[in-house]
């Protein structure tokens, strides 16, 4: 060989190329964070149907004793039990219920129960609100159903007008009547689910999700996503499903 031939060159790698592990089942997925009334949808359904139950016994002031007893009487049970959801609905919006919270607020209630039956308190209490004697006609109910109607109208269409997409590639982040919209790659974007509430998770799968995307100085947080394990395990899907390799041929 001469001196004048040269060894053949090493082709230099080709560029880093995405190419697909698998293809993903979803190209992309919508997340719709939610305001806290949506957990009042319980309080929602106990108004319609404490309103449909109680106009099938509504009758005349003028009736018969007897039927205005009934009326009174189911109005009253109706009336408690709208109460006790309208209340168990406020706790879920006014707190967060953690797992170690919520074990303590059980042992906690366990607590006073057995100390009120001790003190023979449960009698005294179901005294009191016998005296109170609530009683709501079929007109609150649905008065308060109409209510309620109204806003998740209006919920419904704020969430259309205000979401995120997650792509292969982008993250979009879409707001506002005239229809602006953000861009984030999607690359090395960080990704976590929180369930702050076991009762709001309960109630509707709802849990929080955070984006951080790569270069950006601030997390995003949607919270009260609907259905979170699902949405989190599509996005995950979306994302990991290109890879980087070095092709040396």
């Amino acid at each position: 060989m001469s001196n004048d031939e040269t060894a053949p060159e090493t082709p230099a790698p080709k560029a880093a190329l995405e190419t697909p592990k698998k293809k993903p089942s979803v190209e992309k997925t919508i997340l719709r964070p939610y305001p806290k009334v949506v957990f009042f949808y319980l309080t929602w359904i106990a108004s319609l149907v404490a309103g449909i139950v109680t106009s099938m016994y509504s009758v005349p002031l003028d009736s018969p004793a007897d039927k205005l007893a009934d009326m009174a009487s189911v109005q009253q049970f109706w009336t408690y039990l709208w109460l006790l959801v309208f209340a168990f609905n406020l706790m879920v919006v006014a707190f967060e219920f953690g797992r170690m919270v919520v074990v303590s607020v059980v042992f906690f209630g366990l607590a006073l129960f057995f100390l009120a039956l001790w003190q023979n308190i449960i009698g005294q209490v179901f005294a009191f609100l016998g005296d109170i004697d609530p009683a709501a006609d079929h007109k609150f109910f649905f008065f308060v159903f109409t209510v309620f109607t109204v806003i998740y109208i209006f919920v419904f269409i704020q969430t259309r007008f205000n979401y995120w997409v997650v792509r292969r590639n982008e993250l979009l982040h879409k707001h506002g009547f005239l229809g602006d919209v953000k861009r984030y790659h999607a690359q090395n974007v960080k990704i976590n689910k929180e369930i702050p509430d076991v009762f709001e998770f309960f109630l509707l799968r709802s849990g929080s999700i955070v984006l951080h995307p790569e270069h950006e100085d601030r997390a995003f947080v949607l919270e009260n996503i609907i259905g979170i394990n699902g949405k989190e395990k599509e996005v995950k899907q979306i994302l990991e499903s290109y890879a980087v390799r070095i092709d040396n041929d």
